[in-house]
């Protein structure tokens, strides 16, 4: 779940298109994005771009076994020319998780085979022990993700068979679907290309250390593919994912990591059940507790408030464990399972969260 560059060039664009709706009387507050400024196109875009420099599919989010709380990734990703997984399970009520990185080069990773690219055919994806697949009448329904494996740190093997089938539209991230915006003529070596399934009701069974647990829930994938920055100038960012129980979705974040206890400016992508979508500007603070990362020295925050002023929104996003990191060096990120609860509109709002963070360890930092 990775956020790229947007820039106040991409709200300002918006909310001129805003304003000229407002302009011939539709009415104020919030203005939705124009579906027809989404570059997006399903079911094509579902399937592998051959030429893209980055590329991946992301499943994420909370699933439940009677009264016990999961948290889960499965990721398969192509940095090219490599390849890579990452699967990943916190056990909640036993404050456990186990998390797996693995690394792909050719000949065995292949970037126009890993994934198939005719939206003619089924849709499939399938890096090592991960794969998904689905039918070719709508690769966003009747998806089945698998995916295996053994934490290192533990040596406790893990497995994965959901059923996964969205529920309602897509989630246009950023309400078009790319960075940077306006797009005169976007492409896959200038341009990040972006979409979520917010509402995906998942079912299926996941197992630990043999231990094997049927579960649901509701989860969310991201698709993202295009430019996403060099080695040189890798991008960080914190961001806040959100399933709400008054039907609405949000994809919150900043490119510049903030401190503690520091309002920092965000940007979110604000999506109601029927589908209309909102880019907007938002704030968000680190408070509480930090939990910093044995493997990397790298400090995370737990929780985070995210304040949206369009929606009169503030929203508190709680890491459900401490402990949920990828301790890949200098790539090390959190990705935690997480709740939220707050006030969206002037309503009480709860919901399923997720939290992902990308710190710079301590040994990169500078003084």
């Amino acid at each position: 779940m990775n956020a790229m560059k947007t820039g106040v060039g991409s709200i300002a664009a918006l909310r001129s298109s805003a304003a000229g709706r407002r302009s011939t009387g539709t009415g104020g507050g919030p203005e939705p994005v124009p579906p027809s400024m989404s570059v997006i196109r399903l079911p094509a875009d579902h399937y592998l771009h051959v030429g893209a420099p980055t590329e991946w599919w992301w499943h994420t989010g909370t699933l439940k076994a009677g009264d016990r709380t999961f948290g889960f990734e499965i990721n398969t990703a192509a940095f090219y020319p490599v390849g890579f997984t990452q699967v990943m399970l916190t056990d909640v009520d036993r404050n456990l998780h186990f998390q797996k990185t693995t690394l792909y080069f050719p000949p065995e990773f292949n970037p126009e085979t890993w994934a198939e690219q005719d939206p003619a055919k089924d849709w499939f994806v399938k890096l090592g022990e991960v794969t998904m697949h689905a039918p070719q009448s709508d690769p966003t329904r009747h998806m089945r993700v698998t995916a295996q494996m053994v934490d290192e740190a533990t040596n406790t093997p893990v497995a994965f068979d959901l059923l996964v089938s969205q529920q309602g539209p897509p989630f246009i991230v950023w309400g078009t679907g790319v960075v940077p915006l306006p797009p005169p003529d976007p492409t896959l070596e200038k341009n990040n290309f972006y979409y979520s399934l917010t509402r995906l009701a998942t079912s299926g069974s996941i197992s630990i250390g043999g231990e094997k647990h049927e579960v649901t829930g509701v989860t969310w994938m991201d698709h993202e593919y295009g430019y996403f920055g060099t080695e040189k100038d890798r991008p960080q960012w914190i961001l806040q994912d959100m399933q709400l129980s008054n039907g609405v979705c949000i994809s919150n974040y900043t490119l510049d990591p903030p401190k503690l206890d520091t309002k920092t400016r965000s940007q979110a992508t604000v999506q109601r059940a029927d589908g209309r979508t909102y880019f907007t500007e938002t704030f968000v603070t680190p408070i509480g507790a930090t939990w910093i990362s044995p493997a990397t020295g790298a400090t995370y925050f737990l929780q985070v408030k995210v304040e949206i002023p369009e929606f009169e929104a503030t929203l508190l996003v709680s890491s459900l464990v401490d402990s949920q990191e990828f301790p890949m060096g200098e790539g090390a990120v959190y990705e935690g399972v997480a709740g939220a609860t707050g006030i969206f509109e002037g309503e009480s709002v709860l919901g399923t969260a997720w939290s992902e963070q990308t710190m710079r360890p301590k040994s990169e930092k500078t003084e």
